[in-house]
């Protein structure tokens, strides 16, 4: 995939500019929208259309320092870099301007993009060489062709509706919605749109032929079919049939540097359980860290349901969690990774959920469903968690003071009977390890009992929680501090829910899914948040 973008009104934002700088040569009322198109049909509707084209001038060379790019696109830039999507910067733009102050334009605009940090290595890595200024439209068509481009953005219809453009995916970008009527081309309002298209436009035919190298490497038949399965949240899941038996494949989403890495946490958790004997998971059978796929023999089994969720389930999940921490003192357990949330302090866990709830509370608001759950966020969760943290906060001896390494243990992290299947011999098989590692137990056992999806009920706490505390020989006090962290870490919960309305989380989700998310899937988790949110804790279940 190679993505060819225009420059001016696609990648810079002159709205503002356009209208400051009209507004201080004394060409447009005070009152007139600060809005690039207003500012031009003013000018041309008066019969001032040099006043026009030497205010573009002036804009595109000397004011242009003060420009300011459209939200969201050096999020994309950075997105594609870490994906390995191809990007290149065409534009039709003149040398000089046709009236007014003489300025070399090309040089403005790489200067432009110098500043905003295109070129920085360490940022967006764009080279000099992926950007090109066309003096005709023409010579712009021919470097899109040139550049060997699969889809091109640009911000006028005009341009993308020339007979001579190139047989490539076109995306009209319309951030003021002015070409509401347009329907041959598909348009956006927004660069998280655009990204949203992107990672749903990812080729199948490029993920086949890596797995098939993949396992011919490994040994397994070069031509071993690929059934697609359904049902992952985060990756790409496939049915590989070989000679010794069924196996599952996960392609493993791309994260950006300095994010959690699932697939490395995924294949030490797996290795790690293997290689001591532990036999409750999937067996791992190869795994490659340069395409992030992972392969794991195939287990048999069934969902369990909620009406199945009893004693002997329980201590099923209860065991494997002793497996696990076992021998967690011993010297290969220290290689293992943090969970991804994991939290050491009841300060630590309160400063992310107060994250986890300004994220949301900025959510983009493109329909009246992300206002819908905008508002809940704002209005119902927030105000709860102001009440809970302050609660939290007042019973916390130390409210910063970290959890000594020898009580924490290591965690499954979105451990429950929804990533458990129960096999022919009645017992149960775990899996999903992306988030494990070590953390506090409250958390785990917390996030144990506020998993939504096959909900486990608070009859089987108080056992559950004294097993650990025993066999795990956790800290004196362990048992109330886990009690007073739930009502936390339920509303810690309701923001996992809605994930949905997050941009980092949509690409995961549009990456497992290959098409993007739906307002039906949104709208299905905003309601079951709500109803989480609703169910009320038994009587005594504080934070204080």
């Amino acid at each position: 995939m190679h993505i060819g973008i225009d420059f001016d009104n696609t990648i810079v934002c002159y709205d503002t500019l356009f209208h400051r700088v009209a507004l201080e040569r004394g060409w447009i009322p005070p009152d007139l929208p600060a809005n690039k198109s207003r500012v031009r049909q003013h000018l041309q509707g008066a019969g001032r259309e040099d006043a026009w084209i030497e205010l573009q001038g002036c804009v595109y060379g000397a004011r242009l320092p003060e420009a300011a790019p459209y939200p969201g696109v050096l999020r994309f830039f950075q997105d594609c870099r870490r994906a390995g999507i191809g990007l290149s910067i065409i534009s039709h733009k003149t040398r000089h301007p046709v009236l007014g102050q003489s300025h070399d334009l090309h040089q403005a605009a790489m200067n432009w993009l110098q500043e905003q940090g295109f070129f920085d290595p360490a940022g967006i890595g764009l080279s000099r060489s992926d950007v090109f200024w066309e003096l005709t439209r023409a010579a712009k068509l021919g470097r899109i062709a040139e550049r060997g481009c699969t889809h091109f953005i640009d911000d006028l219809p005009e341009v993308l509706s020339e007979p001579a453009f190139p047989k490539v995916e076109r995306i009209l970008f319309d951030p003021n919605g002015l070409h509401g009527g347009e329907t041959e081309f598909p348009r956006v309002l927004s660069w998280t749109e655009i990204w949203d298209k992107v990672q749903s436009a990812a080729a199948p035919e490029e993920t086949e032929q890596g797995i098939k190298e993949f396992l011919a490497e490994r040994g397994f038949a070069r031509h071993a079919r690929i059934i697609a399965l359904s049902g992952g949240g985060n990756n790409r899941v496939y049915l590989v049939p070989l000679a010794g038996g069924d196996a599952v494949l996960k392609q493993y989403f791309q994260h950006a540097p300095g994010t959690h890495d699932r697939f490395g946490s995924e294949r030490a958790i797996y290795n790690y359980l293997w290689a001591r004997g532990l036999r409750r998971t999937p067996e791992p059978l190869a795994w490659d860290a340069r395409r992030r796929l992972g392969l794991l023999s195939f287990v048999p089994g069934r969902k369990l349901q909620a009406g199945e969720i009893v004693q002997a389930a329980v201590d099923q999940a209860l065991e494997f969690l002793l497996e696990l921490n076992r021998d967690r003192n011993a010297a290969p357990s220290a290689a293992l990774p943090t969970a991804s949330t994991a939290c050491f302090s009841v300060g630590e866990l309160c400063r992310h959920i107060s994250q986890r709830l300004e994220r949301l509370g900025q959510m983009e608001e493109g329909s009246d469903l992300d206002r819908e759950a905008r508002a809940f966020v704002l209005n119902s969760l927030t105000p709860a968690w102001q009440e809970v943290g302050a609660a939290l906060a007042r019973g916390a001896a130390q409210f910063d003071q970290p959890l000594a390494p020898r009580h924490r243990v290591l965690s499954p992290s979105d451990f429950g009977f929804h990533n458990a299947l129960l096999a022919p011999d009645n017992r149960l098989r775990f899996f999903d390890f992306e988030y494990a590692g070590w953390d506090d137990p409250c958390q785990m056992i917390g996030d144990f009992f506020c998993q939504p999806q096959i909900p486990v009920g608070l009859e089987f706490w108080e056992q559950f929680v004294a097993v650990l505390a025993r066999e795990l020989n956790l800290e004196d006090g362990f048992a109330q501090r886990a009690r007073r962290c739930l009502p936390a870490l339920r509303i810690k919960w309701c923001c996992i829910l809605l994930n949905e309305f997050s941009r980092d989380v949509r690409a995961r989700r549009d990456f497992a899914r290959g098409s993007a998310t739906t307002s039906a899937l949104k709208a299905a988790q905003l309601a079951k948040a709500r109803r989480f949110f609703q169910t009320p804790l038994p009587n005594g279940w504080t934070a204080s």
